[in-house]
């Protein structure tokens, strides 16, 4: 049938372009930001698993950070206590000298415990003012009973914590003060080295080997203690880094577009525009063919 008022080829075609021309619009957004979702429309279901694998990998990298900044905290401390090592080596050393008592006179002992004092007043002044972002390292503030807490792990739990432990590094933390026969061998105001309620020199020296080898000791662990710490940690890093590229992997399948397939999609659809642009001025000249009829 031959009609004038619907040109129903050029309606057809009409459509057809209008359908094109929209794949086209969606690859070129495709094409120019280089995702495959740029709005919900375009996958519902996988914007919504795309943006939860995004929060994860951003709690990741964050954890990172966070390792980071332990091993960083670690690193302070096993400086400062490396330090700490060499004083009481110093003053090991001079409680060895003071036990040499068949050389030594009383202002020989006295010159000792005038070091030891200021060595003593250097150890208990330390342990107040080696700090990490304005945290107290060795006060006790990172003691078992009141361990600090680095968040490791992307989501909340147990599992995504880790305890960072420090002992107080004080004077009574390593053993400066300790009562000898009622009287405290380093404490405030006394002399290590001299006689006390009785005791000799000679044996307040044996004294002050014995507590300066506990504290040689713990200082020690503590620096032991802190390396497994960094060690552990150094595991959790390499193992959140791992997590964070599959992950990735994961949401990019869904993201991103793949830039050779939506290419090749673009030039199919480049065609498309260009034969249905053809066809519609084709159907648009078939009425006029009714022309022939009136003459």
């Amino acid at each position: 049938m031959t009609v004038v008022n619907t040109n129903l080829s050029a309606l057809i075609g009409l459509n057809n372009l209008r359908l094109t021309n929209l794949g086209l619009k969606q690859s070129l957004e495709r094409l120019s930001s280089g995702l495959r979702i740029n709005k919900g429309a375009d996958d519902p279901s996988g914007l919504a698993i795309a943006k939860g694998m995004e929060a994860q990998i951003m709690g990741i990298r964050t954890s990172q950070m966070n390792g980071e900044d332990g091993i960083s905290l670690i690193h302070t401390a096993d400086g400062a206590l490396a330090e700490t090592h060499d004083v009481l080596m110093r003053m090991r050393d001079l409680a060895v000298r003071a036990a040499n008592e068949a050389t030594l006179t009383s202002r020989d002992i006295m010159r000792i415990n005038q070091e030891l004092r200021s060595l003593k007043d250097e150890l208990q002044r330390k342990s107040q003012a080696v700090t990490f972002n304005t945290k107290v390292l060795f006060s006790g503030g990172y003691m078992s009973t009141n361990a600090q807490l680095l968040q490791i792990g992307a989501d909340n739990g147990a599992n995504y914590r880790l305890t960072i432990e420090i002992k107080a590094m004080t004077n009574s933390g390593l053993y400066m003060i300790h009562g000898v026969n009622g009287a405290n061998w380093l404490g405030a105001g006394s002399l290590m080295i001299s006689n006390h309620a009785g005791a000799t020199a000679l044996s307040m020296a044996w004294t002050a080997i014995d507590h300066l080898n506990s504290a040689i000791n713990l200082v020690s662990d503590v620096r032991a203690s802190l390396g497994i710490q960094e060690r552990r940690l150094g595991h959790v890093i390499d193992d959140l880094k791992a997590q964070e590229i599959n992950v990735a992997a994961a949401k990019s399948r869904i993201w991103d577009a793949d830039m050779a397939s939506e290419i090749t999609e673009f030039t199919r659809l480049q065609i498309l525009q260009q034969s249905g642009t053809a066809i519609l001025a084709q159907a648009n000249a078939q009425p006029q063919n009714i022309l022939q009829l009136l003459r």
